[in-house]
């Protein structure tokens, strides 16, 4: 959390709070600030697991950036393709239907890969529920 902190509202009825005599308003209720539990929270010390991934992080982020560097010509040609060809589909319908019947092949072939280790996920993932309920 953050420095800010946050807090509960909570509105009491005027009978609970002590009102003064020299007031004319009348008062239906107040607004009683209480500090929530995460600030307490937030206010105790760090442990050493916490101080541990922050060390972490901070030496491994050189090696994050420099990803992202290396990975940004590529994210940038495949939004400029998407976006020409978005174009191109728009102006011209035939081609997306043609784009598409030469791509079907190669997604066929990325569903065929990619689908035994989706059931092996699932049935591991399944397997373990029903491990976990027994």
């Amino acid at each position: 959390m953050s420095a800010l902190r946050k807090n509960e509202i909570f509105e009491t009825n005027s009978s609970e709070t002590t009102i003064s005599k020299n007031t004319w308003e009348p008062t239906l209720y107040t607004i009683v600030r209480r500090p929530r539990s995460e600030n307490t929270e937030a206010a105790a010390p760090k442990s050493a697991v916490s101080t541990a991934k922050n060390i972490a992080l901070f030496l491994a982020s050189p090696i994050i950036g420099l990803a992202y560097i290396v990975a940004m010509p590529f994210v940038a040609a495949a939004m400029l393709a998407y976006f020409a060809g978005k174009a191109v589909f728009a102006k011209y319908p035939m081609v997306k239907h043609a784009a598409m019947m030469v791509a079907a092949p190669f997604i066929g072939l990325a569903f065929l890969l990619v689908a035994p280790l989706v059931g092996l996920g699932a049935l591991g993932y399944m397997g373990t529920k029903a491990l976990a309920k027994n």
